[in-house]
């Protein structure tokens, strides 16, 4: 038994030795290192995982709501009810939306808590119609459910966390690639849907968004909208090369939209989401160059590898050279404006 005590000991020893070995060895190797700083210890160690909308309402055939937060939620359930003449299940939800909504008001502007207690309203309006047994037309339901969805948007989408955009950054493009398929396949109906479910992602990017960046969005999601029209209302003959062109100038403004919140999150030293709406900045990129043509995104193939590469430092807790983060948010910046003559709208004769 003694024995044994003494060979335990003596290894705790030895492990001891090595640990204080290892240790000043490791300070020496650090003296020679560049500088570096480290994330922050709040950061996600593990990637956002992707998803798709639990389903969509369509409001009068044209105006798609992705179903991915609580409001929207609450609306499918309202606006399904109401199709199937339910209207006491209707109002409940209809009233739970109303609810829903005014809890988003706590900091928002005078402007934007107008526009919720507008909604409230409206929608308090139809719950209690429905209970009454008033007639209420589906155009104005849709209506009332399309103005609530604005107001949800307006307020809750600006204070959203990572966790809850960064799921859907594939989405846009998911829905332009198959509109495309359809365009080819002269499905024009089915390309319609798929251009107004990407515009509609284009849409929530935008209610984040402000200034000049914002009236990009804003602009790109008009042209979406106008060319989903021409292929279904005015059944106006388009070649999938202007299709993919809009495709692409949305891909960029949301890639704008996402490198300028990446310098906005630095500045603020919010490593990890700075991280996340880099990695989402770079994704769009290579997508728009890539519907620019072969060359445009051999261009930005650097700037895209060089954007993932930081990103995932910063997501993941790891080590960067100082400075190192501002000339890549600003590298990836001018990728971005360099872009735009290859994805602009050619001018007009």
């Amino acid at each position: 038994m003694k024995i044994n005590i003494l060979s335990a000991t003596a290894t705790v020893l030895i492990l001891l030795g090595a640990a204080c070995s290892k240790g000043s060895s490791e300070s020496d190797n650090n003296a020679a290192k560049p500088s570096v700083a480290a994330t922050s210890p709040n950061s996600p160690k593990s990637e956002i995982a992707a998803k798709t909308p639990e389903g969509w309402i369509v409001v009068q055939d044209k105006d798609y709501i992705p179903v991915i937060d609580d409001v929207s939620r609450k609306l499918q359930s309202a606006r399904k009810a109401f199709m199937m003449k339910d209207s006491a299940a209707a109002a409940t939800d209809v009233r739970a939306t109303a609810d829903l909504l005014s809890k988003e008001t706590s900091g928002a502007s005078p402007g934007l808590k107008e526009n919720i207690d507008v909604a409230r309203k409206q929608l308090s309006a139809v719950a209690t119609d429905l209970d009454s047994k008033k007639t209420v037309g589906v155009k104005r339901f849709d209506a009332v459910i399309a103005m609530a969805h604005r107001a949800d948007l307006a307020t809750d989408w600006l204070v959203v966390d990572e966790s809850s955009w960064y799921p859907y950054i594939k989405e846009p493009n998911r829905h332009f690639q198959n509109a495309h398929d359809a365009f080819l396949a002269k499905d024009y109906d089915k390309a319609a849907q798929e251009i107004r479910k990407g515009e509609a992602f284009v849409k929530l990017e935008a209610s984040r968004a402000s200034r000049d960046v914002k009236h990009s969005l804003d602009s790109s999601a008009q042209e979406l909208e106008k060319l989903a029209v021409d292929m279904t209302d005015n059944r106006r003959e388009k070649s999938i090369v202007e299709a993919d062109q809009s495709f692409g100038r949305a891909d960029r403004a949301l890639a704008r939209s996402h490198q300028v919140k990446a310098k906005e999150s630095w500045e603020k030293k919010e490593t990890a989401k700075a991280g996340y709406e880099m990695k989402a900045a770079a994704l769009n990129l290579e997508q728009s160059a890539g519907r620019a043509g072969g060359e445009a995104k051999t261009g930005v193939s650097a700037v895209v590898r060089d954007t993932r590469m930081l990103a995932g430092k910063l997501t993941e807790e790891g080590e960067h050279a100082v400075g190192e983060v501002d000339k890549g948010i600003d590298d990836l910046g001018k990728a971005i404006s360099d872009l735009g003559p290859r994805t602009s709208k050619p001018e007009q004769p």
